[in-house]
């Protein structure tokens, strides 16, 4: 009897041990870079040409900064988040100007041509994408004529990661997804996924940034289509 007890109670103690550690797992760092592709030809809109073809999505906790840079650096953007903060910025460099364009954590900026998803449909398939298992959630928006279906991991444990986006219901970080930015369309690969340090220094704003409307962003943004 006294043996059954013993038994009992470091099944209890390893059940117990085993839960808290599930409940309480390191916050993820590190970055994945994700190849990017056009739905738009380059002899249609020759703008896709200068387009970048990677995007850095760099994490620490639970902050975000997401880096996409056109070719030969005429223009580049950074989004930047730090968990729980009021605000998310984007950084806007086009050639030799500077904007820092601030907006409310839960605000889908400017940028996007959709709003946020009206319904999502969870399935069951399954699918491995740079090292990690995804599930497949099929994302329904408004004014889409089609659903837009989304793989995401929950093996990188960061929290609201798909934050100021049309996909920010889903719990998990996209590895594969299609969006519409400035009215060009673009899917999104994960390439490879690093869980190593990320310098502080990629989630502050640079003081030569000047805070800009989404009025003069655009303004800019159009002269150099």
């Amino acid at each position: 009897m006294k043996h059954t007890t013993l038994i009992l109670i470091v099944l209890q103690l390893l059940v117990s041990c085993s839960s808290k550690s599930d409940k309480n797992k390191p916050e993820a760092e590190g970055t994945i870079t994700y190849n990017v592709c056009y739905e738009t030809k380059e002899d249609v809109n020759p703008i896709v040409a200068l387009l970048p073809t990677q995007v850095e999505y760099k994490f620490k906790n639970n902050n975000i900064s997401i880096l996409s840079e056109g070719y030969l650096g005429f223009f580049s953007t950074r989004f930047i988040s730090k968990y729980k903060a009021p605000n998310s910025s984007i950084l806007f460099k086009i050639l030799n100007n500077k904007m820092n364009y601030q907006f409310s954590s839960d605000e889908i900026p400017f940028i996007y041509n959709h709003k946020l998803a009206t319904n999502i449909k969870y399935l069951k398939t399954d699918r491995v994408i740079a090292g990690y298992k995804c599930k497949l959630a099929r994302v329904y928006i408004e004014e889409l004529p089609d659903p837009i279906d989304v793989y995401y991991t929950q093996d990188i444990y960061l929290k609201d990661p798909n934050r100021n986006t049309p996909f920010n219901k889903i719990d998990g970080v996209l590895l594969e997804f299609e969006t519409t930015m400035n009215k060009i369309k673009a899917k999104f690969s994960a390439q490879n996924i690093s869980l190593t340090p990320v310098s502080k220094e990629e989630f502050l704003i640079p003081s030569d940034y000047i805070k800009s409307d989404a009025k003069t962003i655009i303004k800019y943004v159009s002269n150099f289509n």
